[in-house]
């Protein structure tokens, strides 16, 4: 494996986000707690390699470290003593996981150099971060509601995550092919907010970028 540096660092981010999701999807498929285990381990995985790939200060990497330590215990408690409790802090955990993460690799991304193949990829796992948080989102209401959204059943967060990772990208992506639909009126508003925030992200990422590579231009101009 390279060492992650400044111009490789969220290639190892997008393709841990792209494992969480895929290995969510055959947990799906594959139902049974060794499968839920599994993919809890793949979270973890996703977690570590976030501090690796996310060059940041000190402070934000134990932060990460601790937001890693709780989603272990709060799993392992969740494990030997079933409670919504834990369900609720563990999907707050990874909802602000998710959101710090966007915003460290958002600032990364359009603020600092010049446009090259990682901040191509950078753009891409800020798109996943986005369609994941909304994900956590999601998974919060339904532990409230279990009847939020229709075409989603009961079920663990780890047993539906697939499900409603995958409705949480149809809506960023504003396909909306209707096969699972929001019933009440507060999963009505986050999928609406979803929806435009979507759409936005793709007119901001793409100004930016282009932005950036003028900027780079202008500045290689001056320098001759």
């Amino acid at each position: 494996m390279k060492q992650i540096s400044e111009h490789n660092n969220f290639v190892y981010l997008f393709f841990s986000l792209i494992a969480l999701i895929f290995s969510a999807a055959v947990m799906a498929e594959v139902q049974g707690s060794l499968m839920e285990d599994i993919f809890s381990i793949m979270t973890v995985v996703m977690l570590f390699t976030s501090i690796k790939s996310l060059k940041t200060d000190v402070t934000i990497k134990w932060s990460i470290y601790v937001l890693t330590a709780a989603f272990v215990l709060l799993t392992i408690l969740g494990k030997f003593f079933p409670h919504h409790f834990y369900v609720y802090f563990l999907l707050i955990t990874l909802l602000v996981f998710f959101v710090g993460a966007f915003v460290t690799a958002f600032k990364q991304v359009l603020f600092v150099g010049d446009i090259d193949g990682n901040k191509i990829i950078g753009s891409l796992t800020l798109y996943l971060l986005l369609g994941l948080i909304w994900a956590m989102i999601y998974l919060i209401i339904l532990t409230m509601d279990p009847q939020a959204f229709s075409g989603i059943e009961a079920g663990s967060w780890q047993q539906i995550f697939a499900r409603v990772s995958y409705y949480s990208f149809v809506t960023l992506t504003t396909l909306g092919y209707g096969d699972i639909l929001p019933t009440n009126h507060i999963a009505e508003f986050f999928v609406s907010m979803e929806a435009i925030i979507g759409v936005f992200y793709m007119a901001i990422i793409v100004s930016s970028l282009i932005s950036l590579r003028l900027s780079a231009m202008q500045n290689k101009k001056q320098e001759k």
